[in-house]
């Protein structure tokens, strides 16, 4: 040990980049001899470094080894991404993130001498600034690489050699208060305090032999650690000197000089290191001054044969001097000798400390240098002389453990760490290692993310690794608390929405692209693909703490109805006030799932696209409304949104706001919300009452409607049962309505233009007589009359006149007498219009206007005095062909009294004919049927097959044509297409000539296909009519594939396989009808079995002294029976619902023949009396669906029209469907009207 100089100058401390550091200016308790320069002094118990733990990079021990370790493995790395970048200059200063991807990860080895005596390689010295608190100690090794591994002497020139100093400055008495316990975390300083900078030198730039300095201190005691990398001592050329050519002719040049040598002998190259060694140690072993300097003789045999005495004095700083001459010598001449440098004053003089390191250095490296020898000449088999067993002497060691005794620091672990876990990429950069305890993990990840906060993700990342590695519940917990995205983890949501994170910054990148790349990914995602776009939408939003992703990660609908339905344990046909009610019950049952109730109720709100349950939701749920606020838009996003400019009326507005929430097929869930708060907006700058009643019922409010902007209504003239709403049916039907509006032909027009026709032509397979053309025309008369007015009153509704009712109810064979009509008048507004009044009503509805009224009506006076057309002039253009029908108020009441007799399809029948009558044949088929716009539109074909089943070849086939469909609710059908099934069933028929099955199909379809429910039945034991409320749920879509005509091989067999299942499923339902079936006592089966049971268990028989034989054994055998009876009606319950399920996927298949729904006639009362109203599709209107229920026309939610609740009395009693593409014929809404 030796004691360093006390007034050694130092550099100049500079305040350099932002890691510097505030450096107080304290005094100093150093014993007297010290200097007394305040700024070079400490009291040894203040921090010189008091903000140190704030100053980034910090690396532990641990990864400061590896570090060194590393540092030249970098700097001579020729990988080309390394090469240009940063890590070439070395790591020891580098955050560890900037490396620990590299793909550099074989260390060199640190080697040093265990054995202090042969040579001292550690040693400590006293500080200049407190040598009474402060201690200072120095570690000189070598880094070698240990993959290269030289198997001849001539590679020894060629193995990577560095020398590694290490210096540590440690503060005594901070060390003994230290409260900190476990690893010690070594910040980076890029200058010294000037206490320290005396007592360690700062880089001398000059030297060149320095790779790199780098000063370290610990966050707590601020012990202050300075490591150097140095070139290896020997160059390349001197390391040649040292082959075995270079020593042999060496060698044979001294035995020149020196006969006495023996030329055999030649030295081996351990043996030259040895004395090259031996040299350097000489000026080393010297204490003091005052010792004996030892020379070395310039005509030393060994030196001059093992090395060249030259590099002496021009490489090792050797004198060359005569030798001084002894006593008795005076006459003989002056030798020269070598003479070592004064290495004793080290300690006052740097420049002699640095060549007294630079001689450590050398000898360390020739020690190094000559085992290797050794080692070699041992493999190959060379003699190991006493000269060359010297290297023995010194130890070697490779082990890491003298770094933590250098630093002060103990660690109970062996030498060999898991070399494969710390040098992973997750426990270097949080600077670990596996033996670290959860408290070292947890305050190194705490260290990292404060001072690189940039880059918390992937310290979070790397924490939750070491957790998952360790299995350590502590650090898995202390993760979970941290709401923290790891940046692996973020990588990959961004990757998986197709951005590259190494190119984008995430703050950049706009929610609603985000949200883009999400919809369109998960449209046809599966659920594994949807979860994980969903998990990785959670963790954007929260990197980003956005909250329209944060909301739309959790409140988005389910990918399904049928899921929304079940979260509120409610059936799929309830109407929304009990989706409401389900959803208030549930939220507060289950407080735990509200938010699973809010995406039950969003979803069902997007999926019934119902108004009523989206202001529920925002009542229930504010978020929607804080997320969705027609406050966050302007009035031009607003119109932005619905694709509107300011010009637009309300009404426009309103009708493409409808048009988007009920065609727009693909619209996203978040759009819808996004249209209803760009309304509210309009609304709300507009002052509008027409939008605010809109948003306020879910309906358009008919009375805030200018009258040419809604459909005209009937007044009820009386009981006239379904006219009205089979009136405004057919106005709907736009060809219809158009021929009839532009009928212009007289009677005898007429008749003249059918020519030879008249005569051949048939309808409904007979002739027509000409009263019943007559009767026809004046019956188009009249209903174009009413659909003119219907399309030009400006009155919310008119009146049928009562020759219309007539018309229309009696049946076309009875004839009508018509009074000729006055010529044309002309009306004007001073005139008064007509009304005809069939009731007793106290009050009066507005009239149609009768365009000829008769010299008696004129100038009549009505109760209500509101006209029509006020201002409208209209002259009768068919004044002499249109006769008013002679009608009695008895003949009226008769006929209304047919028309409640008869079911609609009559009344269709009656008015078709009349329709058809009066029109003009397109052509005629063979049987002189004539073919017109009535048979295109609402007639199809039937094809009827009666095969005898003793003769299957004898097939009789008939061609019949329908204008509807009968189905019978009577047998139970679960929808539709069950009571189709029934329709078109195969049946076996007795005839004349045996047994034969009749089939029957569609040959042909209608444009508009009419399907009657027949609700009417006759019950024979009360002898009376009686109505069946049973419901018929249908839908808005039918196909009618499966009862075609058709010869698709695929489509014949599926048939013929429903067939059989059919069969099956008859069986099954009788079996399950028969198990189910009551007695006269109103008991099934099983619950007499359990009266029974409960019978013989009641006290009743006891009391009665009633004795049961084998008691125990009957009551045994009911409960067999009733076990039976409940697994029989299981089985039972699960195959229908298999076979039910099985015949719907194998015909849903056949999707050609699509038609849609457009008209549903409705009853509600009872088979004798009740109220009629129709509901029609608008599809020019976005589909919406409207009651015209009399004078009045409303719009009306679609669950209302699909409503299929049991008990209803409000039934459908006739269904209309349009063929798929036809839709445009439908035009409800048809509205011109003169202001």
């Amino acid at each position: 040990m030796f004691r360093d100089v006390e007034h050694s100058p130092s550099p100049t401390f500079r305040h350099e980049d932002s890691s510097t550091l505030h450096i107080p200016r304290i005094g100093c308790e150093s014993p007297p001899e010290a200097t007394n320069d305040s700024k070079y002094q400490d009291d040894g118990k203040t921090l010189l470094y008091p903000n140190a733990s704030n100053v980034f990079p910090f690396k532990t021990a641990e990864r400061l080894l590896e570090d060194i370790k590393l540092e030249m493995k970098f700097r001579e790395s020729q990988d080309p991404e390394i090469v240009i970048s940063d890590l070439h200059t070395g790591i020891l200063k580098l955050p560890i993130l900037k490396y620990a991807r590299s793909k550099i990860h074989d260390p060199y080895s640190v080697g040093y001498l265990l054995d202090q005596v042969a040579l001292k390689t550690r040693y400590e010295y006293e500080s200049k600034s407190c040598p009474q608190f402060n201690k200072i100690t120095v570690f000189m090794s070598i880094l070698t690489d240990p993959s290269f591994i030289p198997s001849r002497l001539e590679d020894i020139a060629k193995v990577p050699i560095y020398h590694l100093k290490i210096t540590v400055k440690t503060r005594t008495h901070l060390e003994r208060l230290r409260r900190q316990v476990g690893v010690q975390r070594y910040h980076l300083l890029s200058a010294l305090h000037p206490a320290d900078a005396v007592d360690i030198p700062t880089a001398d730039p000059s030297n060149s032999q320095l790779i790199d300095t780098v000063y370290y201190v610990s966050s707590d005691t601020k012990k202050l650690v300075c490591i150097q990398i140095l070139k290896p001592e020997l160059s390349d050329c001197d390391l040649e000197a040292f082959s075995p050519e270079s020593i042999k002719q060496r060698y044979m040049a001294a035995c020149e000089k020196f006969p006495d040598l023996d030329s055999e002998s030649i030295p081996s190259q351990a043996e030259c290191f040895g004395t090259l060694l031996k040299i350097f140690k000489g000026p080393l072993n010297r204490q003091s001054s005052q010792d004996v300097l030892k020379t070395i003789s310039a005509d030393n045999k060994f030196l001059n044969s093992q090395i060249d005495p030259s590099w002496l004095t021009d490489r090792f700083h050797f004198h060359l001097s005569k030798a001084p001459i002894n006593e008795g010598e005076e006459n003989m001449s002056h030798s020269m000798e070598f003479q070592p440098p004064d290495l004793t004053n080290y300690v006052e003089d740097t420049e002699i400390r640095k060549l007294r390191e630079a001689y450590v250095r050398k000898c360390l490296e020739l020690v190094f240098l000559g085992k290797l020898s050794c080692n070699i000449s041992a493999k190959n088999g060379g003699p190991q002389d006493s000269k060359v067993r010297s290297f023995q002497l010194y130890q070697i060691n490779y082990s890491s453990s003298f770094f933590f005794h250098v630093l002060g620091e103990s660690r109970n672990i062996t030498d060999h760490w898991n070399q494969e876990l710390d040098a992973s990429f997750n426990f270097m950069i949080l600077s670990a290692a596996h033996y670290y305890t959860d408290k070292d993990v947890i305050r190194n990840y705490e260290c990292q993310t404060l001072l690189d906060s940039v880059n918390t993700g992937l310290y979070y990342d790397a924490l939750t690794y070491i957790a998952n590695v360790k299995s350590s519940h502590q650090l898995s917990t202390f993760a979970r608390k941290q709401d923290i995205i790891g940046k692996e983890s973020l990588d990959s949501a961004l990757k998986l929405f197709g951005i590259d994170p190494a190119n984008v910054e995430l703050t950049s990148i706009d929610d609603e692209l985000l949200l883009g790349v999400y919809r369109k990914e998960i449209s046809q995602a599966t659920v594994q693909k949807h979860s994980h776009f969903k998990n990785a939408l959670k963790l954007l939003a929260k990197a980003k703490n956005s909250d329209s992703l944060k909301f739309h990660s959790t409140y988005e609908p389910y990918e399904n109805a049928h899921q929304a339905y079940r979260m509120l344990e409610v059936d799929e046909s309830v109407d929304a006030d009990v989706i409401q009610t389900a959803y208030t019950i549930k939220a507060a049952d289950s407080p735990g799932l509200k938010v699973d109730c809010d995406r039950a109720l969003y979803t069902l709100a997007v999926s019934k696209r119902n108004l009523t349950l989206f202001k529920f939701l925002f009542e229930q749920c504010p978020q929607f409304g804080e997320i969705y606020s027609a406050d966050k838009m302007t009035y031009q996003d607003a119109l932005c949104i619905l694709q509107l400019n300011e010009n637009a009326s309300d009404e426009l507005i309103l009708e493409v706001f409808q048009r988007m929430w009920a065609q727009d097929t693909n619209l996203a869930p978040d759009l819808f919300l996004k249209s209803l708060a760009a309304l509210i907006k309009v609304g709300q700058i507009r002052n509008s009452l027409f939008i605010a009643r809109y948003l306020e019922t879910g309906m358009i409010d008919v009375s805030c409607l200018p009258a040419g902007n809604w459909p005209t209504g009937l007044n009820n003239i009386g009981n006239t049962c379904y006219l009205n709403s089979l009136l405004q049916y057919y106005f709907s039907i736009s060809p219809l309505r158009d021929a009839v509006i532009g009928y212009q032909r007289a009677l005898d027009e007429f008749q003249q233009s059918l020519g030879h026709l008249g005569g051949k032509r048939r309808i409904g397979g007979r002739e027509v007589s000409d009263p019943e053309v007559e009767r026809s025309v004046q019956f188009v008369y009249q209903l174009r009359d009413l659909f003119t007015s219907m399309v030009h009153s400006r009155s919310k509704f008119v009146t049928p006149t009562r020759e219309l009712a007539y018309l229309a109810f009696a049946p076309s064979n009875i004839e009508v007498e018509f009074e000729e009509t006055p010529p044309a008048k002309t009306l004007s507004k001073d005139s008064d219009v007509a009304v005809i009044d069939l009731t007793n009503d106290s009050g009066e509805d507005v009239d149609m206007i009768k365009l000829v009224p008769s010299e008696s009506e004129v100038g009549a006076e009505t109760a209500n005095s509101d006209i029509l057309l006020e201002d409208l002039e209209t002259t009768e253009p068919m004044a002499s062909s249109t006769r008013v029908a002679n009608i009695s108020p008895d003949q009226l009441e008769n006929a209304l009294e047919m028309g409640r007799q008869q079911d609609v399809t009559e009344c269709i029948g009656n008015v078709l004919f009349q329709l058809e009558s009066a029109s003009e044949p397109s052509s005629l088929d063979d049987d002189g049927e004539q073919q017109d716009l009535i048979k295109n539109l609402f007639y199809g074909k039937l094809k009827q097959d009666l095969v005898p089943l003793n003769n299957t070849d004898k097939v009789r086939t008939k061609i019949e044509r329908f204008v509807s469909l009968l189905i019978s609710v009577v047998d139970h059908p679960k929808d539709v297409y069950d009571a189709l099934d029934q329709y078109f069933k195969d049946d076996v028929l007795q005839l004349e000539d045996g047994h034969v099955k009749r089939s029957v199909a569609i040959e042909r379809l209608p444009t508009v296909l009419q399907l009657q429910i027949q609700r009417v039945y006759y019950d024979r034991e009360k002898f009376m009519p009686f109505k069946s409320i049973e419901p018929l749920p249908f839908k808005k879509t039918i196909y009618m594939d499966r009862y075609m005509d058709t010869q698709n091989p695929l489509l014949i067999k599926k048939k013929e396989e429903a067939l059989v299942l059919k069969e099956e499923l008859k069986s099954l339902k009788e079996r399950q009808r028969e198990l189910l079936g009551k007695n006269g006592s109103g008991l099934s089966f099983k619950t007499s079995l359990l009266e029974m049971k409960k019978f013989m268990q009641s006290d009743v028989l006891q009391q009665h002294d009633i004795n049961v034989e084998n008691k125990e054994s009957s009551l045994q055998t009911i409960d067999s029976l009733i076990l039976k009876i409940d697994n029989e009606l299981a089985e039972i319950y699960q195959r229908i619902n298999v076979l039910e399920q099985k015949m719907n996927d194998d015909l849903d298949q056949f999707r050609e023949h699509e038609y849609s729904l457009f008209a549903v006639f409705i009853h509600r009362g009872e088979a004798s009396y009740g109220h009629y109203w129709i509901y029609i599709r608008d599809w020019s209107r976005n589909g919406i669906w409207r009651k015209y229920n009399d004078e009045t026309v409303t719009e009306a939610p679609e669950s209302e029209v699909l409503n299929f609740s049991v008990g209803n009395t409000a039934t459908p009693y006739f269904l209309v469907y349009v063929k798929k593409g036809q839709e445009n014929v439908i035009e409800p809404l048809k509205r011109v009207v003169e202001e």
